[in-house]
């Protein structure tokens, strides 16, 4: 009779586990044929206090369209292999622009910049989705290591929007940066992240891909925000009217968050210096993040970093047409707009560097 019983309970037990097995085989063969999915291997990760930052070490992939994107990473979570021993190090901080997006590793403007340059180093801590509030807050964790003798923010067209919407600084009434947050990441599915069986699906199953998609969006962070309700909030949150264009609000929290990085620059021995992407006009632009940017144009010498914007350089390599420089079906720099960054950039950049070190001498 017990053998009997544990019989039918194993039959059972293998009857469910292949009815599982059939139903997954079921959803892939469906996402493959309705929805079909990019396959892609997350590489984000998001600090505890907020703020975006790439895997520690190890590889990644993306799939774009008919391109597969391969990413490596090093203990320092910049883009690439270990820093060497070149004379003089920069470190190069932005958005997916900066990391380089799509694009094959030697192909993207930091990598160029940095084959082009002798003696030097330059370095890739872009990171997809970061804004001008990340930043703050990945160099106090990882900047000091590194060790850079400049830093470069490569200045995109969502910057501050991104600044506003993850609240990662509020800004006071007497203009001081106060600490927030927007997303606190859930634990569990970060861990859960670097488990090679995980990612292993991740690279395999497309079906498996559409799940990640909807978990990245509803359960991997956590608003405490609560959606910028102020009756509900766990942290600090600007005045809902300081969040319009009609407020000068994100241009004064844009000024304070760079003037904190200046001031973490000038702590750690580095010159700081503020660029763009070049990929810059009034329409493709977040509104809150141009303003901002012609604020830079209008008040440049009277900054106290050196503000270098390559729109013209880059808009004439292009021969006006900005999008002859973008990833078909995508917005991002192609191989083509990443050399032209790489020439426009280099045309400001190695003049700089030069006149750096014999002011140095002579001092």
């Amino acid at each position: 009779m017990a053998t009997d019983k544990k019989n039918k309970i194993l039959k059972n037990t293998l009857l469910l586990c292949v009815s599982i097995l059939i139903t997954l085989l079921l959803a892939e063969l469906l996402v493959r044929v309705l929805i079909p999915q990019d396959k892609k291997v997350i590489w984000l990760e998001m600090h505890p206090d907020g703020f975006m930052m790439n895997q520690r070490g190890g590889t990644a992939f993306q799939e774009f369209k008919n391109r597969k994107t391969e990413y490596r990473f090093t203990r320092n979570r910049t883009r690439g292999t270990d820093i060497d021993s070149a004379d003089t190090r920069i470190l190069t901080i932005g958005d997916s622009f900066t990391f380089g997006l799509y694009l094959n590793e030697e192909d993207t403007y930091v990598s160029l910049l940095d084959a082009e340059l002798d003696s030097i180093s330059v370095i890739n801590g872009g990171i997809g989705g970061s804004g001008l509030a990340d930043w703050p807050g990945w160099l106090d964790h990882y900047g000091g290591e590194i060790a850079p003798d400049y830093l470069i923010i490569f200045l995109n067209y969502d910057d501050v929007e991104r600044a506003l919407s993850k609240n990662l600084y509020v800004l006071s009434d007497n203009s001081t940066l106060i600490k927030s947050q927007r997303w606190q990441p859930n634990t569990f599915m970060f861990s859960l992240n670097k488990t090679r069986w995980y990612r292993w699906l991740q690279a395999h199953s497309e079906f498996a891909n559409l799940v990640v998609k909807v978990l990245w969006k509803w359960i991997y962070f956590d608003d405490v925000t609560h959606s910028f309700d102020p009756q509900k909030t766990e942290v600090p949150l600007p005045d809902i009217n300081d969040l319009s264009l009609e407020s000068e609000y994100s241009l004064a929290l844009a000024r304070q968050i760079t003037k904190k990085i200046n001031t973490w620059c000038k702590s750690n021995g580095c010159t700081f210096i503020l660029a763009t992407t070049g990929y810059f006009d009034s329409e493709s632009s977040s509104p809150h993040t141009y303003r901002f940017y012609q604020w830079l144009k209008e008040h440049k010498n009277e900054l106290d970093y050196p503000f270098f914007d390559i729109k013209d350089c880059v808009y004439v390599s292009a021969d006006g047409d900005i999008n002859s420089f973008k990833i078909s079906g995508d917005t991002h720099p192609n191989k083509a707009g990443a050399e032209a960054i790489t020439k426009c950039t280099r045309s400001w950049l190695s003049p700089f560097i030069s006149s750096s070190i014999t002011d140095t001498v002579t001092n």
